[in-house]
């Protein structure tokens, strides 16, 4: 009888053990998760605020004289939004309808941006080379990651080039546009350069024997 009683009494402390261990981890578990949501949400106000700020300054800017011009800071805060809109699509997904509509956001911006710099570099005379680059997900267009490589490279080495990069199949009417003007066909990846374009996959020397027919090369031992 006694060993009957000693035996029951472990079961009931191996399953009383069993359901704080799992009570544990489901606590731990919830309280990361909203601690990983709370600092998603975070992002994502600031990622809106920068947008809304970012737009005003465009709007300020196409009232500025030529003199006054200071585009390499607005585009370097392009470059930095772009940067936080990929932490929120690696933690949301990118299917995800926030993170999209943020990425909606953030194309209209860049469309924006390369038309105030268009208008800018012909009324000020700026040394400026636009690439266009449209690009989709790996599943259908397994070059395109490493295109977009090559051209953060390009970015980073030629201090007058302005890329622009445009998911092809997002559900945007001012993306339709572009396309549309262009009479783009989705052969991917795809670049537009100063209005000139060049379909599929361009690997570092092909893209700089282009680049160099707008832009200046300078030496550089810089390499990806």
């Amino acid at each position: 009888m006694d060993e009957k009683k000693i035996d029951k009494q472990k079961y009931v402390l191996v399953l009383v053990s069993t359901i704080l261990i799992f009570s544990s981890g489901f606590f731990l578990a919830d309280q990361i998760n909203k601690g990983r949501l709370e600092e998603l949400s975070s992002l994502q106000q600031n990622l809106r605020v920068d947008i809304l700020a970012l737009e005003t300054q465009f709007s300020i800017l196409e009232q500025a004289p030529c003199e006054n011009l200071n585009e390499s800071v607005l585009t370097q805060e392009l470059y930095n939004i772009s940067q936080k809109l990929t932490s929120v699509g690696n933690d949301l997904g990118n299917d995800h309808p926030q993170y999209l509509q943020l990425k909606k956001y953030y194309s209209v911006l860049e469309i924006k941006h390369w038309l105030l710099l268009l208008k800018a570099r012909q009324q000020c005379e700026l040394p400026l080379t636009f690439v266009i680059y449209f690009y989709a997900d790996k599943k259908i267009c397994p070059q395109c990651e490493d295109q977009g490589y090559i051209l953060t490279y390009f970015r980073k080495k030629y201090p007058s080039l302005r890329v622009y990069s445009f998911d092809y199949d997002l559900e945007l009417s001012a993306l339709e546009t572009l396309k549309s003007i262009y009479a783009l066909e989705k052969n991917l990846p795809l670049l537009i350069i100063d209005d000139k374009i060049h379909e599929g996959f361009k690997d570092k020397e092909a893209l700089e024997e282009i680049l160099s027919q707008y832009i200046e090369i300078a030496t550089s031992t810089q390499d990806i």
